[in-house]
């Protein structure tokens, strides 16, 4: 069933045929395998600071990689009598479809059921910030708890092995925005001054006109600005 959407099925009943089909499943699954495990764990420097930008280029390599692979392999118990161009983008056609459409309701339903565990996933990468003239900064998500811009600089507050620590840093708030924010990430812009890690964070006033949060533990009051106050607000009820 898999396969039918490569007009690849057992039309003659016979059983090796069955089996010649699940050696194709077998290769498609190793080819996944290959490209989504082997190669981050052979060059995983290609994979650090993770970016939205980087993902799609990356799937888009995924999904004609495997492609390949496929249409290969199916060239290959074919003889090789359809071993054209047209039909390798039909093949890699059906692949983007269905990946697209089994990813996007995996991600869907997991998202939505588990953005907490989703974000802490990503909160434990190690990011390198970079800002010119500065040397890169190296940053654990799960251990900022926000970031306030302070003219050229930015004061980032941590907790560090339960201590609270500060760092400053010479950057834009909108350059480390660029590189730390992205959709499975905990930071979230609550202001034109701020980023927080929403981990940290409880509501502390919120009205018609104005909300505030406040950090956790230590009870820094940071403002959110209406423009952000609505995803916000929805966060932090999915969060806590």
């Amino acid at each position: 069933m898999l396969f039918k959407p490569f007009n690849i099925e057992n039309q003659t009943g016979e059983w090796y045929v069955d089996l010649i089909l699940f050696s194709l499943g077998i290769v498609f699954f190793l080819s996944i395998f290959f490209i989504e495990f082997l190669i981050p764990y052979i060059a995983p420097r290609c994979f650090t600071n993770w970016t939205l930008g980087k993902a799609i280029i990356w799937y888009t390599w995924v999904i004609l990689f495997v492609g390949a692979v496929i249409f290969l392999y199916k060239s290959f118990l074919g003889g090789f009598k359809d071993f054209t161009w047209t039909e390798y983008f039909f093949v890699i056609g059906r692949v983007l479809v269905i990946a697209v459409t089994v990813s996007f309701f995996a991600l869907g339903v997991f998202s939505y059921f588990n953005r907490k565990q989703f974000s802490l996933l990503s909160s434990n990468e190690r990011y390198s910030i970079s800002a010119p003239n500065a040397k890169p900064l190296q940053l654990n998500l799960n251990e900022i708890m926000y970031i306030v811009s302070d003219d050229n600089y930015v004061d980032i507050h941590l907790e560090k092995e339960g201590k609270r620590k500060k760092k400053v840093f010479r950057s834009s708030l909108k350059n480390i925005e660029s590189q730390i924010v992205n959709p499975v990430s905990p930071i979230y812009r609550c202001h034109r001054k701020y980023l927080i890690n929403i981990q940290y964070f409880e509501i502390h006033k919120i009205n018609s006109r104005s909300m505030s949060i406040l950090l956790q533990k230590y009870l820094d009051e940071i403002p959110v600005s209406k423009k952000y106050a609505e995803q916000i607000n929805e966060l932090l009820h999915i969060h806590h």
